[in-house]
């Protein structure tokens, strides 16, 4: 019995001496290499820069009516400027596929300021996902419109002529739920410049305004989409270099 003892003793002193060694242990940090970029993260960001140019160019490129007005569209005149139509098509298109990469490039850049669940970042990645469909909206009422040309089916070309005109309408729900969550998201989480999140956050709220028809939000918003790709693809491009090149703290016991 006193030799069970004695050796329930020494172990239990063992396992103190064990656990006081654990406790004295420090906790030492030291910084590893980020993991390098691939070609293809390093490259969405720039598709920001290649929608806004197919924004300018589909919009420089069509020719359909002989007024600004709704309902303005023209056998003749869609006839005669043809292949510059059907150019004008494929930029919407690109625009589509485009604006497709750029949203997961932003919903990645708000992602890494968001503590816990995705917000903003979900948001705003579901708000270019429905500009996207919205442009592919655009690209079937040119088609039809073009087809309907090469029937020499003036009626369809004018009916038509009101859907081709209204159709960037429905872009403003997805830009104005986009720029919103961009705006707040990137003020909250400080991943985009204080100056460029309010003033998307203001373009959100105009293209809010546009997409209900009351002016001058769709005028605005229209006209500056593409300066604005161009700038957030730069922005989003520094702060993934920047934090791709910073080290990752790691923490090791000792």
């Amino acid at each position: 019995m006193d030799r069970d003892a004695r050796i329930m003793r020494t172990g239990q002193r063992e396992r103190e001496g064990d656990m006081a060694g654990e406790g004295r242990r420090r906790t030492h940090h030291h910084k590893e290499a980020a993991m390098p970029l691939s070609r293809f993260e390093k490259m969405l960001p720039w598709s920001g820069v290649l929608a806004g140019l197919a924004w300018i160019g589909q919009d420089a490129l069509a020719n359909t009516s002989t007024s600004e007005e709704p309902g303005g569209a023209s056998l003749a005149v869609v006839n005669a400027h043809l292949s510059r139509n059907v150019a004008s098509m494929a930029c919407i298109v690109v625009m589509g596929v485009a604006l497709l990469f750029f949203a997961t490039a932003v919903r990645n850049l708000l992602r890494s300021g968001e503590a816990r669940e995705a917000t903003y970042s979900s948001v705003a990645y579901g708000g270019w996902i429905t500009v996207s469909a919205a442009l592919g909206q655009m690209a079937l009422w040119d088609k039809a419109l073009l087809s309907a040309a090469e029937d020499d089916n003036a009626g369809a070309v004018q009916t038509l002529g009101y859907a081709q005109y209204f159709g960037w309408l429905a872009m403003g729900v997805g830009i104005a739920a986009a720029f919103i969550a961009i705006g707040l998201g990137g003020v909250r989480s400080a991943v985009l410049p204080k100056w460029f999140a309010i003033t998307t956050l203001v373009l959100g709220v105009l293209a809010l305004l546009g997409a209900a028809g009351i002016p001058p939000g769709g005028l605005v918003n229209y006209l500056l989409l593409p300066f604005w790709l161009v700038a957030a693809s730069v922005i989003i491009a520094r702060r993934q270099h920047t934090a791709a090149a910073a080290p990752i703290p790691t923490a090791i016991s000792a």
